[in-house]
């Protein structure tokens, strides 16, 4: 396959998404989509492509994104999570593909893991959108946490405060670590998740280990996957890891009894096994190309 950098003007004037484009050779456009964005605090470089390649090989475009403010795209402040800004990006991108000759634009899918997983729930129930999506490992939301007297959340609490502070004042972001080890001041600190992130590191530059501290507040409040479910109408794969620690396998196995249109994949590790030299790989990514060849044939 083709592997070509990109920009992609976004909807903020001026920032443009930095993106892959995997494309098929030797075989005659235009070629079925799928769009691709990764998840919590992550980028593009962090085990994407191996999927991008799996679906070239097999006769599907790919354009991998980062999010606006996050990896190679521009964009400040840096590191932030802005839930409808992210979901927003995924609608330029599809746009942009359905603009170019190379891709075909009634056949459009969008795929995304963990965080990004829970924005193809939320788009797949877009009927404008119209487009077929896989959800890998999602994250399905979650209600604020009780407000506890330890020293973890009221750092967390008030950290996120004082970011949300900060960007309502246009200073620079509070940053936390996405990911460290149990019981540490982070976004993300489930036993295995820094093993799991270092699975799909090749370079530690790759990854730089930051978030603006409101996640805290936008994840729970802002990011509601689960709460348009009951509009989904075009096909949607589900992954769910029987061992996940970081997104809960029985929230995305619910998700597929609400979705009259899923089908449910699961497979037996932890969140970041379905990545390549992982466990739940080869399982994983056949699945994804028996969805694809049965609902967006080639």
């Amino acid at each position: 396959m083709a592997k070509t950098p990109i920009s992609i003007p976004s909807l903020t004037p001026g920032w443009n998404l930095d993106a892959w484009s995997f494309v098929p050779e030797g075989t005659p456009g235009p070629h079925p989509v799928v769009v691709m964005a990764n998840g919590l605090g992550c980028n593009k470089l962090l085990g994407l492509a191996a999927y991008a390649e799996e679906f070239s090989a097999a006769g599907y475009a790919c354009l991998v994104f980062d999010y606006r403010r996050w990896g190679a795209s521009d964009g400040t402040r840096r590191n932030s999570v802005y839930v409808a800004e992210q979901q927003d990006d995924y609608r330029t991108v599809v746009k942009y593909a359905r603009q170019q000759p190379q891709y075909d634009p009634q056949r459009v899918v969008i795929w995304g893991f963990s965080f990004a997983g829970g924005h193809i729930l939320t788009l797949a129930s877009d009927p404008s959108l119209n487009v077929v999506a896989m959800a890998q490992n999602p994250y399905c939301g979650r209600p604020l946490p009780k407000f506890q007297f330890t020293r973890r959340y009221i750092t967390l609490f008030t950290l996120g405060l004082l970011d949300l502070l900060a960007d309502l004042l246009h200073l620079p972001p509070v940053y936390i670590p996405t990911v460290a080890a149990p019981g540490a001041i982070a976004a993300l600190s489930a036993p295995n998740a820094v093993e799991g992130f270092r699975s799909v590191t090749a370079t530690p530059s790759d990854f730089p280990n930051q978030i603006a501290a409101s996640i805290f507040f936008r994840a729970p409040l802002q990011h509601k996957p689960r709460a348009a479910l009951h509009r989904v109408r075009r096909p949607l794969l589900l992954t769910a890891a029987r061992g996940d620690r970081i997104c809960p396998p029985a929230l995305a196995v619910h998700a597929s009894t609400v979705v009259a249109s899923a089908e449910l994949v699961e497979v037996t590790g932890d969140h970041f096994d379905i990545f390549k030299g992982n466990v739940d790989w080869e399982q994983a990514v056949a699945a994804q190309l028996a969805f694809l060849r049965k609902h967006v044939p080639v």
